[in-house]
């Protein structure tokens, strides 16, 4: 492990020293900033927008929006303001010679007689007025820790967690991977993860689906979103995928130690474009190459990916976006790694597949002078499938066939109806098909869990034909004053697969207390339906309904400067209708293995921040969060830590930039997760491990999570491209930090599994 870090670090500092030498002699060319600015609610374009460089080049925009502003090579902040319009901040925008840089922008309606200026990462959203950041591609690419992969960025928000280094899934104010709402150029998007332990391991994936050369920019929400989003009960991500510029034929080329890729933007005219991406992963060849392999740590993953976005203008109030992606993964484990895995709840041989369709088509319209309609058709589909063998065996025990699809089509709509009334309504329908076999043996030759261990063998299949969905929403933004805000709004879901009508009533708003100062509040009922997967295990899981969870937020914000900020928020979410398995303290409860509505629950805490935007000498972020989680099985029942919950989570990040270098580093230290105390029983041939009461559910606390991260990069800027070399070290001080606990047969007590090594990325991304 030590030599292969000795050549990737070589290797990067030849590569350092030889782009050095001839970007010094490159010259500093030009290149173009390009796009068009539109008014946010309306979508209408904004003439006279001013687009300048902080203390440089200026431009203003023509009578259709657009706009092209000419500067050298080099990172820029770029300030966009309008009459009448709040102006913000468009952070390191990276410009190439003789290439362009596509910026959109919308600005929004300002009635206000004061306006601060403010970093995008700051803005306000008149529709989320709590728990809201933007992320823009280059944040993305640069948070360390991350190997540029967005989930991993979201990951370092104060409000979010994960499982272990391991996993990027996103865990929400205590909430569950499953609990994570995805749309993708306004596509719902079941998985947004590869490799997946939903279905086996009641985790998230691995990796993001997306590379982050093809975002715009992704909007999460921790919590109190609107009415616009629905079907889950911690978080919204709304990713939108970049476009490619209209005027040349440009591309990008990007690898790293595990994957490779590029994407090239191809005009279609003056009225259209198209981006094409392409990525695979070459994991399973590093892994030969550090020769770990064999080592049992992850098996052999291998991924590709396409990615198809294009644009067309029918007229200047018309435009069409089309949006097509597939995903193909393979992940094998032999029966050598099977052997070597430390944790014996998951050595099987094994092979999984999947294969996944991501298609949708949204037409803008703009109506009068200030309504923007979106009309939305989609498609997605999936078919995950699996096979897991006891190692050096042919006994089978599991099995998943698992084929899925949805089609829907959507319209939402936002209106100004006055200077201080905005209003926004939608519906949608939507159609489900599903085909699932699951199998599921016994455990005794493998689990030494008595929950699994007494398990009997079951098989089932779910056939879902053409089940209907349809839902309705309806908000409004009210500014009552100049710095109050309310947003009223009421959703209704139509649940096929439960046959349910639901309402859920949302409410927020914002006061600005001063220029700088605001406070900030969200209340509403939040729905979720079981998943298909759990609807497939057994024919009793067919009656589940719908979950429920209630959302109270209360925040203040002060925006310290434009690109400084510091922000408290509490919150608390109440569950009811949960979904659970319950681990009832009995020989024989796993017989049937059905799932309840029973459960309960309730997560509560709060988060502090000092966030410096993606600007100047230095940025960063300091936060620590502090949360509670608790479930119950049933209503009065035993209440015990949820299964995700860390009372105490730190993060600190910093990133500066000189002479064209970026050195960003990461600390994260955390609570342990908790695990569940049982208690050994003898049998003639081994230990059975029982949960013997349930107040021993989670009642035990593994060690605390700590991990340092650093990551360089130095961007080289030739005549007509850049080259931008980088490196990402993950831990750095290889500190042990436990994540699960594991049992084995012929030991009374629980050996304790930990992540301490992971390989460093050594990556580049070239422009031209």
């Amino acid at each position: 492990m030590s030599g292969l870090r000795l050549i990737i670090c070589t290797v990067g500092l030849v590569c350092f020293s030889f782009t050095n030498n001839l970007a010094q002699t490159a010259g500093r060319p030009k290149g173009f900033v390009i796009g068009q600015v539109t008014e946010r609610t309306s979508g209408q374009p904004v003439p006279g927008a001013r687009i300048a460089v902080k203390g440089g080049a200026a431009t203003t925009s023509d009578v259709g929006g657009s706009f092209r502003l000419e500067v050298e090579s080099g990172v820029y902040d770029l300030e966009i303001s309008a009459d009448g319009f709040a102006p913000i901040i468009k952070n390191q925008i990276a410009v190439t010679g003789s290439r362009n840089t596509l910026l959109n922008v919308q600005l929004d309606v300002t009635v206000s007689e004061s306006v601060e200026v403010r970093s995008e990462t700051f803005a306000e959203n008149t529709e989320q007025a709590v728990s809201n950041v933007t992320l823009s591609r280059e944040e993305i690419r640069q948070t360390p820790g991350s190997g540029g992969d967005p989930l991993r960025v979201i990951n370092s928000l104060p409000a979010v967690s994960a499982a272990s280094g391991e996993f990027a899934d996103l865990l929400v104010r205590g909430g569950t991977a499953e609990e994570n709402l995805t749309f993708i150029d306004n596509i719902p998007v079941q998985d947004f993860t590869y490799f997946t332990d939903k279905y086996d391991g009641n985790r998230g994936g691995r990796a993001s689906i997306l590379a982050p050369d093809i975002f715009e920019r992704a909007e999460f929400s921790a919590g109190g979103f609107g009415v616009r989003y629905g079907d889950r009960m911690s978080s919204a991500l709304d990713v939108t995928l970049r476009q490619a510029n209209r005027e040349r034929v440009q591309g990008v080329i990007f690898a790293d130690s595990g994957t490779a890729g590029g994407s090239v933007d191809l005009p279609l005219g003056k009225r259209g474009s198209w981006l094409f991406s392409a990525r695979r992963s070459y994991i399973d060849v590093a892994l030969d190459v550090a020769g770990i392999a064999e080592k049992g740590i992850i098996g052999y993953p291998r991924t590709l990916d396409f990615t198809n976005k294009l644009t067309y203008d029918f007229t200047p109030r018309q435009k069409l976006s089309v949006s097509v992606l597939n995903f193909f993964e393979d992940f094998e484990q032999t029966d050598d790694q099977a052997f070597n895995i430390d944790r014996r709840t998951d050595r099987f041989r094994m092979r999984r597949t999947s294969r996944r369709l991501v298609a949708g088509a949204t037409l803008s319209s703009v109506f009068g002078e200030k309504t923007l309609a979106q009309t939305t058709l989609w498609a997605t589909g999936a078919h995950n499938d699996g096979a897991f063998y006891l190692p050096a065996s042919n006994f089978l025990q599991r099995s998943r066939d698992l084929r899925d699809s949805q089609f829907g089509i959507k319209e939402e709509a936002t209106s100004e109806l006055t200077k201080n009334l905005q209003a926004g309504f939608g519906g949608g329908l939507y159609f489900d098909r599903a085909d699932y076999f699951t199998f599921e043996n016994t455990g005794r030759f493998y689990s030494p869990l008595e929950e699994e261990f007494n398990a009997a063998p079951r098989s089932n299949r779910l056939r879902l034909d053409a089940t209907t969905s349809a839902y309705a929403y309806a908000q409004a933004t009210w500014r009552i004053a100049p710095r109050v805000s309310l947003t009223p709004g009421v959703r209704l879901d139509r649940y096929g697969v439960t046959q349910e009508t639901l309402t859920s009533p949302r409410f927020a708003a914002r006061i600005d207390a001063a220029p700088r100062l605001a406070f900030t509040f969200a209340a509403g009922i939040y729905r979720q339906p079981p998943s298909l997967f759990v609807l497939s295990l057994t024919q009793g899981n067919r009656s589940l309904r719908t979950q429920r969870a209630t959302h109270l937020v209360g925040g203040v914000e002060w925006l310290a400067r434009e690109n400084l900020r510091v922000r408290f928020e509490a919150y608390r979410k109440t569950y009811d209708d949960l979904v659970v398995q319950p681990l009832r303290p009995t020989q024989n409860f796993a017989s049937d293995g059905n799932y309840f509505n029973t459960g309960r629950g309730e997560a509560e805490g709060f988060e502090v921040s000092l966030q410096k935007a993606l600007s100047g000498l230095f940025s960063g972020q300091a936060s620590y969060g502090f949360t509670r989680s608790r479930r119950r099985f049933s209503d009065g029942g035993v209440e015990f830590p949820s299964d995700f919950e860390r009372p105490h989570q730190l993060t600190l990040i910093g990133v500066t930039r000189f002479r064209g270098f970026t050195v960003a580093a990461k600390y994260r230290v955390a609570s342990g997760l908790p695990y569940t105390r049982r208690t050994p029983v003898t049998t003639p041939f081994a230990f059975i491990q029982r949960v013997a009461r349930e107040s021993d559910i989670n009642a035990l606390r593994l060690s605390n999570f700590a991990s340092l991260d650093l990551r360089a990069e130095k961007r080289f800027a030739f005549r007509r491209w850049s080259f931008a070399p980088y490196l990402d070290y993950f831990n750095i001080t290889n500190h042990d930090s436990v994540v699960q606990p594991n049992y084995e047969f012929y030991q009374q007590t629980p050996q304790f599994l930990s992540e301490n090594q992971r390989l460093p990325i050594f990556g580049l991304r070239i422009e031209f």
